[in-house]
């Protein structure tokens, strides 16, 4: 199951192994990527209202699609007032989404094309019980650690 360990390890490997190449992928800007994989959960504030009995979800469900994700990094991205920080954001969040789409959800999958249709779709490779992936994300990002710890960008 990608739980949210697993959205930011896989992000971090991606802004890592895209840091060999581009340079706007590394540093603190990784933080942004690995923070934006979690976007599309801030739906989970949905919970809070829940202990009160107030039902929100019809109006914050649209959050957890893509374009509700580009709004919110849209907002996000405001903090920074950079562009570069947009684009890791983004960076984040479609990684959050490959992930979940290969998740086999119970609820039938993912709004992947609001607010032009609401069909969910998903792949069923991975149960939601299945911590597996979380645990080669792990390895693979200790891995990566260790491969590029060391390496020294070259300023010419």
């Amino acid at each position: 199951m990608p739980d949210w360990l697993a959205h930011v390890l896989f992000a971090y490997i991606l802004c890592k192994v895209l840091g060999v190449k581009f340079e706007k992928f590394r540093g603190e800007n990784i933080a942004i990527g690995m923070v934006g994989s979690l976007i599309p959960d801030v739906v989970k504030i949905g919970l809070i209202f829940d202990l009160f009995d107030i039902d929100i979800w019809d109006f914050i469900a649209p959050l957890h699609t893509p374009a509700g994700s580009l709004l919110v990094a849209g907002l996000m991205s405001l903090l920074f007032y950079d562009l570069t920080a947009y684009l890791l954001l983004v960076l984040g969040f479609i990684t959050h989404y490959m992930l979940d789409f290969l998740m086999g959800h119970v609820s039938g999958g993912m709004p992947l094309l609001f607010p032009f249709s609401w069909e969910e779709y998903q792949l069923g490779l991975i149960q939601v019980d299945n911590y597996f992936i979380t645990l080669v994300l792990m390895i693979l990002a200790v891995i990566v650690y260790a491969a590029t710890k060391n390496r020294v960008s070259d300023p010419s």
